[in-house]
C-alpha cells in the first residue's frame, strides 16, 4: 500500500478531510463507523479492508482522500478524484451466504436516503449504482470472505462523486458529481456521517429483524430503471427487455420482447437503460 502526504482542501480553503474527528461530529451510530481508519492515498479501501477483516471490529470504516487502484463490478477499475468519497465498511453478519448480495441494496438505499436528506435527488440503477440525470455519481462493490457456508466477513465499498468538477475524457459523458449537477458544495464528512447513520438503521433491520423490505422499498421508489426499456448485457451479448419490478429477494423482474418474464439475480449481468 502506497501512502503519501497530500494537502486536501475544499473550495473555500477549509479542510475537508474524511477523518474520524470530522465524521464523528454528526455520527449517531452504535457500531458502524465507531472505528474509523483514515489514510491519505491508498490502492483500494476494499483491498485494505480485506487485509484487516479477520481482526478488526464489526463496523470498521476505512476512508481515504485518493484511491489509485479502486475496483468496480466485473473487474472494472475505478479511480477517485479530488472531491469524491471513497470508503469501505467491514461487516461480520450472521447470515447465510445467499443473503449477502442484499447488503449491496441496503447500502444503495442508505446512500439514496442520505442524499434525499440533503435535497439531492439520486436514483438507484439496480443493483449497485446511483445516478443523477442519467449520469453515475456512486458505485458500490460488495465482497465476501467465507468458509464453506459460514460468512467470515463482508466488505462493502463505495465511491461517491461529491465536489468533483473535472472528469477524464473517457468518463465525462457518463459520470457526474453532486457539485456539477446542483451547483452546491457539501462537506464530504457530513455525507459520510449520514450514510453511516442510515446504513446502520437499515442494516440492523435486515440482519437483526430479518426485514429486507424496508431497504427494498426504497430501492423500488428510487429506481432509475423500473418501467423502462433496458439492455441486459452478459458476456458481451445484449438482450432487450423491460424492467418491471424488484422481487422480494432484490432480484430484477424483466419482460423480454417475446413476452417472457424472467428474474435476474444481482451480479449476473450489466444493465443499461435505453435512452
Amino acid at each position: 500500500m502506497n501512502l503519501e502526504e497530500i494537502n486536501f482542501t475544499n473550495i473555500n480553503g477549509c479542510s475537508d478531510l474524511l477523518t474520524a474527528d470530522k465524521i464523528n461530529k454528526n455520527l449517531d451510530t452504535q457500531f458502524i463507523g465507531r472505528n474509523i481508519i483514515h489514510v491519505d492515498t491508498i490502492d483500494s479501501t476494499n483491498s485494505y479492508a480485506k487485509t484487516i477483516g479477520p481482526s478488526c471490529d464489526d463496523g470498521t470504516v476505512i476512508t481515504c482522500e485518493n484511491q489509485v487502484e479502486g475496483r468496480g463490478r466485473l473487474g472494472r477499475q475505478w479511480k477517485s478524484h479530488s472531491g469524491s468519497i471513497c470508503m469501505s465498511i467491514v461487516l461480520k453478519p450472521d447470515i447465510d451466504i445467499s443473503q449477502v448480495s442484499k447488503i449491496t441494496q441496503v447500502c444503495a438505499a442508505s446512500v439514496s436516503l442520505s442524499l434525499d436528506e440533503l435535497k439531492v435527488d439520486a436514483k438507484i440503477k439496480w443493483p449497485n449504482d446511483l445516478m443523477i440525470n442519467n449520469k453515475k455519481i456512486c458505485g458500490i462493490l460488495t465482497e465476501m470472505n467465507s468458509y464453506k457456508s459460514h460468512v467470515n466477513y463482508v466488505v462493502i465499498g463505495m465511491g461517491l462523486n461529491v465536489n468533483n468538477e473535472d472528469f477524464p475524457d473517457e468518463i465525462k459523458d457518463i459520470a457526474t458529481s453532486i457539485l456539477s449537477e446542483t451547483g452546491r458544495y457539501i462537506e464530504r464528512s457530513i455525507i459520510v456521517s449520514k450514510i453511516l447513520n442510515n446504513f446502520e438503521i437499515l442494516y440492523n433491520e435486515f440482519i437483526n429483524n430479518k426485514n429486507f423490505i424496508l431497504s427494498l422499498n426504497i430501492c423500488k421508489l428510487k429506481s432509475n430503471i423500473i418501467g423502462k426499456n433496458i439492455n441486459l448485457i452478459k458476456n458481451k451479448e445484449v438482450t432487450k427487455a423491460k424492467a418491471l419490478d424488484l422481487g422480494e429477494e432484490g432480484d430484477l423482474i424483466v419482460q423480454y420482447e417475446n413476452g417472457e418474464i424472467d428474474s435476474i439475480i444481482s451480479g449476473e449481468i450489466s444493465v443499461r437503460e435505453i435512452l
